[in-house]
């Protein structure tokens, strides 16, 4: 019974340090990121921005799931407000039967978008990899990310992490079926990413 009950004692003590720890790092990435989202009226005054980087999310069949439509909406309308930069659809093209990058392409030349100014990042399988292949592969340094606002605080402390200049412009004009899983989903993936470029790298 004594054995039970040191078992259980230390078995809340870690789940209250892991809760601190988890609570800890979501606030700091959630607060160093948040100065840095924007809107689409206040991107037209920005000045050398190298390209608007939409990021992936999911697609069903040959069309963007609605949170990504938003996201390729969103992407598009401020890309037309900065004429001088390009748009990176970046996002998972890993089989015969699954390309994210080519439906996002696809649907952005449906709303006439100019594919001259389109670029595609086939390699995107992650928020970390998209931005990484935006600095690393296309010479990115001052990039505005496009995504839904729960996503943003962790893309903009990714692209600080590997020294992109960026803002984020959230594509929220809906609800979405999936934010609940999202929602539990995204400060494990803080955790994660904070591990991986603070602690690993």
């Amino acid at each position: 019974m004594k054995k039970l009950k040191f078992a259980l004692k230390i078995f809340i003590l870690i789940s209250v340090a892991a809760t601190i720890v988890i609570f800890s790092i979501n606030l700091y990435i959630v607060l160093s990121a948040n100065n840095k989202i924007t809107d689409r009226d206040s991107t037209a005054e920005m000045y050398g921005i190298d390209y608007v980087v939409v990021l992936g999310c999911g697609i069903n069949g040959n069309r963007p799931t609605h949170m990504l439509e938003d996201r390729l909406l969103e992407g598009m309308a401020v890309a037309e407000s900065i004429p001088d930069c390009k748009l990176i659809l970046t996002g998972d093209n890993s089989g015969k039967y699954y390309n994210e990058v080519g439906v996002m392409k696809s649907f952005c030349l449906e709303k006439g978008f100019d594919e001259n100014r389109i670029i595609t990042d086939d390699f995107g399988f992650s928020t970390g990899e998209s931005l990484e292949n935006t600095k690393n592969v296309f010479g990115g340094n001052n990039v505005i990310i496009i995504t839904q606002k729960y996503h943003t605080y962790r893309a903009l402390f990714i692209a600080e992490i590997i020294g992109l200049d960026a803002h984020a412009v959230p594509s929220d004009p809906r609800s979405y079926s999936t934010w609940l899983y999202k929602s539990v989903r995204e400060p494990l993936a803080r955790v994660k990413d904070f591990i991986k470029y603070i602690i690993v790298k």
